[in-house]
């Protein structure tokens, strides 16, 4: 799902990735947090798609850095998931439970989604009496 946020000059490339930690306090206060980190999940990875030209120069700065802001389009980075179903298939979507999570590292809390398109399938691994696939998925939320 593509989201318009904003993000620095100097790290707005088409292609760029960064990935939300935690939102800052400064952030918080900051009048354009609605459309600027109001718009991520901490936790999940973001790939630029496309930088959106500005025909003024921004009169907007970040309170953390002062660089100028521009928009962008970013786009969820797929995530490496633990799915525990008898069988799964490519390109099916699948709600996503975060107790999965025992057997396999997940991303943290918050970047968790609760529905996932299977994107690929890693593999087939073994946890404790059952069986897990390890895939590569899409957030859909």
């Amino acid at each position: 799902m593509a989201t318009v946020t904003l993000i620095s000059k100097p790290q707005a490339r088409v292609g760029g990735n960064f990935r939300v930690i935690k939102i800052p306090e400064e952030c918080l206060r900051c009048k354009l947090y609605s459309i600027c980190m109001g718009r991520l999940r901490p936790g999940r990875v973001y790939r630029i798609t496309e930088v959106r030209p500005l025909k003024y120069p921004s009169p907007y700065k970040c309170l953390l850095n002062g660089d100028e802001m521009v928009p962008v389009v970013v786009e969820d980075e797929n995530l490496i998931l633990p799915i525990k179903l008898p069988y799964i298939i490519e390109g099916s979507i699948t709600s996503f439970d975060k107790s999965w999570c025992i057997c396999h590292p997940c991303p943290s809390e918050g970047a968790l989604p609760s529905r996932v398109k299977i994107i690929k399938i890693i593999e087939r691994r073994q946890c404790g009496s059952g069986w897990f696939f390890l895939v590569e998925a899409k957030p859909l939320d």
